[in-house]
């Protein structure tokens, strides 16, 4: 869980636009939650979620969300064929996809609101100690790699 309060995962700040830390991690819990629920009636719409506010609001009920998730994914079909339902403001569209590839959409999604926290928690409190890779793309850290063993 993270080294931090509730009243710093629900705190406004200006590094993240005014949004807070719970609510980026609300957001990425329930991108994978709309993909698990959805994935039953073969289409999925993301703009569909909950958006529960005792998620972004209590660090244990995201932590709790968040074991729910991993918890479903272990189990899933990630075979399933689906429709990914969108609306970018010229009506709905629908398109073809699969449930593994939605979840690797949501992986990379979620790795770039980590990059986010990365920089919300750094501003909280300079001195936590951070993962190494948090918030970091697994291809970025194969790069680094690289560039190092040269």
């Amino acid at each position: 869980m993270l080294p931090i309060s509730d009243a710093d995962f629900s705190q406004p700040l200006e590094v993240l636009s005014g949004s807070t830390i719970g609510q980026h991690t609300r957001h990425c819990i329930e991108f994978f939650q709309c993909l698990l629920e959805q994935s039953a009636l073969g289409v999925v719409n993301y703009d569909k979620r909950q958006r529960n506010q005792m998620i972004q609001k209590n660090k244990a009920v995201a932590y709790s969300m968040m074991e729910e998730v991993v918890l479903q994914l272990s189990t899933h079909d990630t075979q399933d064929a689906l429709l990914l339902e969108t609306d970018y403001g010229f009506g709905c569209q629908r398109v073809s996809t699969t449930f593994e590839r939605e979840l690797v959409y949501n992986i990379e999604h979620t790795v770039h609101h980590l990059a986010m926290l990365r920089i919300a928690l750094n501003h909280l409190n300079p001195q936590m100690e951070i993962a190494e890779g948090f918030g970091v793309a697994n291809s970025t850290q194969r790069h680094k790699e690289d560039i190092c063993a040269r």
